[in-house]
Order: C-alpha cells, then sequence, then structure tokens
C-alpha cells in the first residue's frame, strides 16, 4: 500500500500553505483571542478559495474530496496557527449529519451557503446530566402538527453564538433504546 500523498494533495497542501502565509498573522490571533471574535473574514476567504467545503459533494458547491484532504487543509492551517487554524475550519460543524440524513431540501438551502462561507452551523450534541453519549438523550423532539417541539437541555455548543442554524440531536421516540449499548 502506498502512503505518499498524491501530487493533487500536494498541490492542496501547498495551496493551503501560501494562503496561511499570507493570512494568518499571529496579531490577528491574539487580537481575535482577545475580543473573543471568530475571525469571520478568514472563513470566508478560506470558503472563497475552496478549503471550506473541500470533503462535501460538488453538487452542493464543495470539491468534492474526501476526509484526507480535508484533513490536509486542517492540518496545514493549524500548523500555521492552531487557533485560527481550527477556527477557519470549524464553521462546517454538524453540516455533514445535513448531508447524510437531511431532505434534498435541506441540503440545498444549507449546504450550499455554508460551503461558500455565508453560513456558520453549529452542533447540539451534549447534555448536562449525560454529556456525549448520543444513545442516552434527554432532550426529546415531538411532532405536533407539521411542526417539531424540543423540550431539553444542550451544553457546551460548538459555535452556538455565531452559528445561523444549530443541528440538535433529539430522541424522537422514548420508548426505544439502542440495542447496541
Amino acid at each position: 500500500m502506498d502512503f505518499k500523498l498524491t501530487e493533487e494533495q500536494l498541490e492542496i497542501k501547498k495551496a493551503v500553505r501560501e494562503f496561511c502565509e499570507k493570512e494568518f498573522k499571529p496579531e490577528l490571533a491574539a487580537e481575535l483571542d482577545e475580543k473573543e471574535e471568530f475571525p469571520m473574514e478568514l472563513y470566508k476567504k478560506a470558503a472563497s478559495l475552496g478549503f471550506v467545503g473541500l470533503s462535501f459533494p460538488e453538487e452542493y458547491g464543495g470539491q468534492g474530496y474526501g476526509y484526507l484532504e480535508a484533513c490536509l487543509v486542517i492540518e496545514e492551517m493549524c500548523r500555521a496557527d492552531s487557533s485560527l487554524g481550527l477556527a477557519a475550519m470549524i464553521g462546517t460543524f454538524g453540516s455533514e449529519l445535513i448531508l447524510r440524513h437531511g431532505t434534498e431540501e435541506q441540503k440545498e438551502n444549507y449546504i450550499p451557503k455554508v460551503v461558500r462561507g455565508e453560513y456558520i452551523s453549529a452542533a447540539a450534541f451534549t447534555e448536562p446530566a449525560r454529556g456525549s453519549d448520543l444513545t442516552k438523550l434527554d432532550t426529546i423532539a415531538v411532532k405536533y402538527g407539521g411542526e417539531w417541539w424540543i423540550n431539553g437541555t444542550k451544553t457546551f455548543i460548538t459555535n452556538a453564538p455565531i452559528a445561523d442554524f444549530i443541528i440538535v440531536l433529539c430522541q424522537t421516540d422514548t420508548k426505544v433504546r439502542p440495542t447496541y449499548r
């Protein structure tokens, strides 16, 4: 098995490294940390170059690469500055769930906007009493008419203060318990 990166993967790394050399300034990280701000402009620039949507399907505006290429982008960005690198790439957090489980309408509405850097997504998984054990969710969702009503508490929601939408994991049938526990 060959573990060498392909020429295309090496080009991705090079492009990201050049981007970071130009955009990742030490004073920027310190300034954003002091102000407790998200690097929105940096995120939008990374998105405009295709780095944000690298592993998202082309039909939704992504680049259609795999997770390895996405990891190469994160690795290069974090090599330059770990806080800026993580911040520049975490804006898609939770969007993968829409790709896997969302309706076509949801995919068309949210994914292209995330990939273009217009939207930031968040994911609410963790609960105060259960931690991140997704097999024991206390938060429930019940359908009334045509709407879902959510009742429960989430904590440690990555991107919550800046998100345009939040994916909330809920139990929809309280009688069902996973058999794989």
